[in-house]
């Protein structure tokens, strides 16, 4: 059977600028394909293989729905019970929220919390992003929108620790990874880079793909922090689509991972319209739900930092399927190309009319929206006054400046110049008009934000006392306030 061929991966990874990809696909309980193509590493020319190791980013959400499905079958919570109920100090912005809020609300995205990813990616504990939910504004009313979430996710691996007294790794590691053998998989980065044998982190210029370094989001490990490879992820496939039972002993019941794979909510996926796909689709817990050619299946993408993930099962055809790549984003057109290809190979459909997967996809490059986005995000406008100058000198300006929801922000001078300090991370400060600041090139996730920061003068004496920071297009300016 011809799964897919060499030539056609190779001529897509040529067409999108691709540095490697690695495939694997399951049916019937035999692997048809685990191969790699291209380079895990093209400074060595360093091949891939089937124990090359990826960060799959967020379909690590499955792993964590799956364990919250666990703890609820043990007795731990359930589900849609009210984690106020369980755990008296969860605190939301929204009353109506923390009152009501359950896990699954956490699971499917619709907690009325906008993305807010300068928080889960700081450098504090899970606790202190615990304690930080209470100052965090919703955007949209609780259950109101669905709004795609790291930071809840990580609250949601937050909470299985908080009730088992276990980090959310010790607990992947004991319930997911070793039933399954996954010995070749971990939660953090710094293990990975551990390996002999891992995929290295790349983004797209117009040049080519550029080496990058491998980033840190161990805080955020419940959403998006899981190293994997082709092996350990036809595991992870098998298991979903043997119901929950991996050599004769069931991990979870039918029921629970039943429900952890049924859409929960609507969710708009694509900016382009296919007649092989409905319009709108749907997301589950830790999973979408989609329709192929009439073939129900659920799936997801993780994009990280130089790696994206894809993973698919079609349960009715007991197949399974998972494709990395070590370019950042965005990919999502490379590996939908793939995917739909191997349907339509192993299934034996044909060819559309409107012509291969390849040049139909490629077609869509430019065509932005929903899951298919534009990896810069520039929120300051083109509204800038020429000519105007600060109100005081350089030196005025720096300090510590204090938001309950994200924590401290360090002002520093450098030469004729401000820097921010953040999560860690330097940040160059371009003055743009008046006391209003450029700061360029902010890490969030997949995207990279160019953001507006406007000091505040206190009304008495004139001096600097805070400054307001619109680090996210879904949620107002955040106020810092001089400590």
């Amino acid at each position: 059977m011809n799964v897919i061929s060499r030539e056609y991966v190779e001529s897509e990874l040529k067409r999108y600028m691709t540095p490697g990809m690695g495939i694997g696909v399951i049916k019937d309980g035999k692997v048809l394909l685990a191969d790699g193509y291209g380079y895990a590493d093209v400074e060595h020319s360093a091949p891939i293989t089937k124990d090359t190791q990826w960060g799959i980013a967020s379909c690590s959400k499955s792993f964590t729905a799956t364990l919250c499905g666990m703890l609820a079958d043990e007795g731990y919570f359930r589900l849609d019970q009210p984690i106020i109920e369980y755990l008296p100090d969860f605190k939301m912005y929204d009353p109506s929220a923390t009152r009501l809020c359950t896990v699954k609300d956490m699971l499917c995205h619709r907690t009325g919390l906008g993305g807010y990813d300068a928080v889960w990616a700081d450098s504090c504990t899970r606790e202190d992003l615990w304690k930080r939910l209470r100052y965090l504004k919703p955007n949209a009313s609780f259950r109101g929108e669905v709004q795609y979430n790291n930071l809840i996710y990580t609250m949601a691996g937050h909470v299985c620790e908080k009730v088992t007294g276990k980090s959310w790794d010790e607990l992947i590691k004991e319930r997911i990874f070793k039933p399954l053998d996954m010995s070749n998989s971990n939660t953090s980065i710094t293990d990975m880079m551990k390996s002999p044998n891992y995929a290295k982190p790349y983004w797209p210029t117009d040049d080519g793909p550029v080496r990058v370094d491998n980033w840190n989001v161990d805080l955020g490990a419940p959403a998006a922090a899981i190293n994997s490879t082709i092996t350990d992820m036809l595991k992870w496939l098998q298991f979903q689509i043997d119901d929950g039972v991996v050599n004769g002993k069931r991990l979870i019941s039918s029921d629970t991972l039943n429900e952890i794979h049924t859409a929960q909510v609507r969710y708009k996926l694509w900016p382009w319209d296919f007649p092989e796909n409905p319009p709108i689709a749907g997301y589950a817990l830790g999973w979408y739900n989609d329709v192929y050619r009439g073939i129900p299946y659920y799936w997801h993408i993780g994009e990280i930092e130089g790696y994206g993930t894809m993973m698919f099962v079609l349960p009715r055809q007991k197949m399974g399927m998972v494709v990395f790549n070590n370019l950042h984003e965005p990919d999502v057109l490379i590996q939908c190309s793939v995917m739909y290809t191997i349907i339509d190979n192993v299934l034996g459909m044909e060819q559309s009319p409107a012509g291969s997967w390849a040049d139909r996809f490629y077609a869509q490059r430019n065509n932005y929206g929903n899951m298919l986005g534009d990896w810069h995000c520039d929120l300051m406008g083109d509204h800038q006054v020429k000519g105007t100058s600060l109100s005081h000198d350089l030196d005025s300006y720096t300090g510590s400046y204090f938001e309950p929801g994200h924590g401290t922000i360090k002002i520093v001078r450098d030469g004729d110049r401000l820097k921010m300090l953040y999560r860690g991370v330097e940040q160059e400060m371009e003055h743009y008009h008046y006391d209003v600041f450029k700061v360029p090139h902010i890490k969030m996730d997949t995207l990279v934000t160019t953001a507006p920061l406007y000091f505040r003068t206190n009304a008495e004496d004139g001096s600097i006392e805070g400054f307001e920071f619109r680090l996210y297009s879904q949620v107002g300016p955040i106020l810092f306030t001089r400590v």
